[in-house]
C-alpha cells in the first residue's frame, strides 16, 4: 500500500510539471500575481477560504504550493471539509504519529481522491506537526437532514448529537437563490429530493464546518487558519464565509474563488468574479468542475 502511494504521488508530480495552467488575480483590481505574492498578501488575513473544484488538478497542486508558503512565524491551522467530525480523532493520531497510514485511512474514511489531491496536504501537516480540523458533518446525518428535515436530530443517537453544530440555520438569502440555481443547472440527480431539505442539508455543512474553524479558534486565538473546502461553500463570501463574519466579526477573512474561462490568460474579471473572492484563480475549462 505504501509503495503505491509513493509511485502515484510521483506521476502525479510529474504530471503537473507540464499541466499547470492558471492566473491569480487580485478581486479589488484585476492585477495579476504570483503564487508567492498571492502568500504574502495572505499574511495579514485571520482565516483564508480556498474554494476548490474538487477534482481539479491545477487547484489541488496550488493548495499544496501554498500551504507551506503559509506556514511562518504565525501557526498554521488546516481545516478540511474532507473530514469529518467524527473521525477527528483518528487524524490527530496520524498527525502525531499514533497511528499507521493504513490504519488512518480504514478509520477517516477519506474522500476517493485523496491519495494525489489531499495527502500532500496532511503528509506536510503531519511532518510540521500542524493542527488539521476534521470540519465537517459526518455524511448520515447530513443524508438525514436532506431526507427527514429539521426534526431529525429527534431521531439520531447521542452519540451522533454530540457532531451537531449548536446552531442549524438555513437563512433565506442569496446563498439558497444560487443553491437553488444551481441544483436545476446541473440536472443533479439529487432533484428528487424537496430541493428545501437539500438546501437545509447544505447549510448544516456550513453550520458544522464554521463551527469548527471557530472552536479551533478558541483554543488556538493567535493562529491562522486555511480552509478547504468546495468552491460553493464560500464563493462571494456566503456560505461557511458568512457564518465565520457572523461568528468572529473582528477576524479578517480572505476567499479564494476560481473561475474557468477559455480567455484565464488575459481575460479581465466580470462583475460576479470581482464579487467571488478576495482573489480570484482563472483557469482553463475542464470537465466536472464544482
Amino acid at each position: 500500500m505504501k509503495y503505491l502511494i509513493i509511485i502515484l504521488v510521483i506521476l502525479m508530480n510529474v504530471t503537473m510539471l507540464n499541466a499547470v495552467e492558471y492566473r491569480i488575480v487580485k478581486a479589488t483590481t484585476g492585477e495579476t500575481i504570483t503564487l508567492q505574492q498571492l502568500a504574502k498578501a495572505l499574511q495579514k488575513y485571520d482565516i483564508i477560504f480556498f474554494g476548490e473544484f474538487h477534482d481539479n488538478e491545477t487547484l489541488h497542486y496550488l493548495e499544496r504550493e501554498l500551504v507551506p508558503l503559509l506556514d511562518t512565524k504565525r501557526e498554521l491551522i488546516i481545516s478540511m471539509e474532507m473530514f469529518e467530525r467524527d473521525v477527528q480523532s483518528d487524524l490527530d493520531a496520524y498527525i502525531e504519529g499514533w497511528l499507521s497510514e493504513d490504519d488512518f485511512l480504514q478509520k477517516s474514511r477519506p474522500w476517493n481522491n485523496y491519495i494525489t489531491d489531499y495527502r500532500p496536504i496532511i503528509e506536510y501537516a503531519k511532518e510540521k506537526k500542524l493542527s488539521v480540523i476534521a470540519a465537517n458533518i459526518p455524511r448520515h446525518l447530513a443524508g438525514k437532514m436532506a431526507r427527514m428535515g429539521d426534526n431529525f436530530p429527534d431521531t439520531i443517537t447521542e452519540e451522533d448529537k454530540k457532531y451537531l453544530p449548536d446552531r442549524i440555520t438555513s437563512p433565506d438569502d442569496d446563498y439558497k437563490k444560487a443553491f437553488l440555481v444551481t441544483m436545476v443547472d446541473t440536472h443533479s440527480p439529487m432533484m428528487n429530493i424537496d430541493p428545501e431539505l437539500l438546501y437545509k442539508s447544505q447549510c448544516l455543512k456550513d453550520d458544522t464546518m464554521a463551527e469548527s474553524i471557530v472552536s479551533a479558534l478558541k483554543m488556538k486565538p493567535k493562529a491562522r487558519v486555511i480552509h478547504f473546502n468546495g468552491d460553493f461553500h464560500s464563493r462571494s463570501f456566503l456560505g461557511t464565509a458568512s457564518r465565520i463574519q457572523e461568528m468572529l466579526p473582528k477576524k479578517k477573512v480572505a476567499v479564494i474563488s476560481p473561475s474557468s474561462r477559455e480567455d484565464w490568460r488575459t481575460g479581465i474579471l466580470t462583475k460576479e468574479e470581482t464579487q467571488a473572492g478576495t482573489f480570484i484563480i482563472l483557469i482553463p475549462p475542464q470537465g466536472g468542475e464544482q
